[in-house]
């Protein structure tokens, strides 16, 4: 329906909760459908991002409105707070009874707009910050029916493990992304749920588990364009499709979930457009996947916690450093794992999951006389950013630490002439190989194509030392990453050690640029100086 036909019943809560002004701005207010006789009453209750005016959502809601009203009659319950921000009255789940004091009043007040459903016939939904809070009203108060029928969360996320994880989640929700978020939603971010999406999928079959807990990002928007009139800040705006396009993909996404999951009577055109996003959101970080792996394996995915034995990353900048031709590289065997015969430092493994015991890995190797081969010791350790209450955006590592030998005692041991004090390569040259490797995974991928054209580029810096050559100093320094003006500048703290030297004799280590973050610099960050669309 237009909207010139629907009522937009502005009602100020008369119970208002102590921080929820009458006289304020963002105060709570229902709107009303165009209702079709017949059809049964639902309710969406909506928690607004932090700062950002409620009544921007407006146009949000009733497109979802539009979408559905030949299915249900949609009342919303708009939401508002004083602060603009709905974490200072529900600041955790065990104290959020401002919130659902709140949410309980402006379900009144839809009841007196109209809405005659029941507890069971209303929907949670909300934004950016706002998903933080209806996450915390879902685990605070599990005897609510109201909060346990489903919800949707707009650039927003239920917890990354646990009870309230994705696999555990006592609601069914869908949550919608956008390709162009340049916040904590970004899509390498939401790369956490859709691994669990994934396994969920493969566990109970991909219907099933989108009616428990879609995990869909939508092409070519932004986080801005679920509240259009407000940019958020940090936000890659605009995004590269007008405010009408992007706002009609959200609403029918939208419909099509609450009619699939939440009114069992999705059409053919819902369920082709779910599987059209699904498709999309897989396709779109399928590279950013095969990246990670490039930090740790067996298991991959380290960032959620499983652990891993060995870097594929470190694996290869040991033969970056080497430079040696195809026949040299043919005697060096890398091992992958630990107690490795003739090793005798049980915590000299291909991967440390630990940084203590990666401090006190030692890069190791044993002549295999009767075959001509030197088995080498790569140690891997993979630096995470803080994602404290789930409030960190890279998923990815922060950096990749390397111990390995340097090219000449590899020469040096399988008696071969070496033209290099230390190592023919360097660290800055496996940077440029994990910028190749990201480059190689986007090939032909719309990122790499929006990257090519607007993306703000990779330069790499020359290796620095770590102060004194000394191990806990590498432990301690970080890999550099600085955005400048003209680039995104990186560059590698490292040892590398002569033979005749009398600290780490024969060492090269390296603080390395993982693929996966180049990956999430060409998809997101990388962008938020261009114009992508000319308004």
């Amino acid at each position: 329906m237009p909207h010139f036909f629907r009522t937009l019943a502005v009602l100020l809560l008369a119970s208002a909760a102590p921080m929820v002004a009458a006289d304020d701005k963002d105060t709570n207010f229902i709107i009303s459908p165009q209702v079709r006789e017949g059809n049964p009453s639902k309710l969406m209750v909506f928690i607004p991002g932090g700062n950002v005016p409620n009544e921007d959502y407006n146009k949000t809601v009733i497109a979802v409105q539009e979408e559905v009203d030949d299915t249900v009659n949609m009342y919303v319950a708009m939401l508002g707070f004083s602060s603009r921000k709905c974490i200072k009255v529900c600041p955790t789940s065990g104290a959020c009874f401002l919130l659902h004091n709140q949410v309980k009043d402006a379900v009144e007040m839809a009841r007196e707009a109209g809405f005659d459903g029941s507890d069971e016939d209303i929907v949670i939904a909300s934004h950016s910050l706002g998903g933080t809070c209806a996450n915390y009203l879902v685990q605070g108060y599990p005897e609510e029916q109201m909060y346990q029928n489903g919800a949707i969360f707009y650039g927003s996320y239920v917890d990354e493990q646990g009870q309230f994880g994705l696999e555990n989640y006592p609601a069914p929700f869908a949550m919608i992304g956008a390709e162009l978020d340049g916040g904590l939603a970004r899509p390498g971010k939401m790369a956490n749920w859709l691994f669990d999406f994934n396994k969920v999928s493969a566990d109970i079959g991909i219907s099933k588990a989108v009616e428990k807990s879609a995990v869909l990002i939508l092409p070519s928007i932004d986080h801005s364009n679920f509240c259009p009139g407000f940019q958020v800040p940090g936000d890659i705006f605009p995004s590269e499709v007008d405010e009408e396009t992007a706002t009609k993909e959200i609403s029918q996404t939208t419909a099509a979930w609450l009619r699939f999951s939440l009114f069992k009577n999705p059409s053919k055109k819902d369920i082709n457009l779910l599987k059209k996003m699904i498709a999309f959101t897989n396709d779109l970080l399928a590279p950013y996947f095969e990246a990670l792996n490039y930090e740790v394996m067996n298991p991959a995915m380290h960032y959620l916690g499983e652990g891993g034995s060995y870097s594929p990353l470190c694996e290869d900048a040991q033969m970056i450093l080497a430079g040696f031709d195809e026949d040299d590289s043919s005697r060096v065997r890398i091992g992958r794992d630990c107690d490795l015969e003739g090793f005798e430092d049980s915590r000299s493994c291909a991967y440390l999951n630990i940084t203590d015991d990666f401090e006190h890995s030692r890069s190791q190797y044993e002549l295999i006389e009767e075959e001509g081969v030197l088995n080498v010791n790569v140690s891997g350790h993979a630096n995470y950013y803080r994602d404290f209450l789930n409030t960190g955006s890279f998923t990815c590592a922060s950096e990749v630490g390397c111990k390995m030998l340097s090219g000449k005692r590899i020469a040096s041991e399988l008696g071969m002439e070496y033209d290099a004090p230390t190592s023919r390569g360097t660290c800055k040259d496996v940077n440029a190989h994990s910028i190749q490797v990201a480059l190689d995974l986007l090939n032909g991928s719309r990122s790499l194509v929006r990257y090519s054209k607007y993306g703000k580029k990779i330069c790499l810096g020359d290796d620095f030392d770590a102060i004194l050559s000394a191990g806990p100093a590498w432990i301690k320094e970080s890999l550099e990453i600085k955005e400048l003006d003209e680039c995104l500048s990186v560059k590698s703290v490292k040892i590398d050690t002569e033979l005749d030297s009398r600290l780490f004799p024969g060492v090269h280590y390296c603080k390395l640029l993982s693929p996966a973050r180049v990956i999430d610099w060409i998809m997101t960050d990388s962008l938020k100086e261009a114009v992508l669309r000319r308004e």
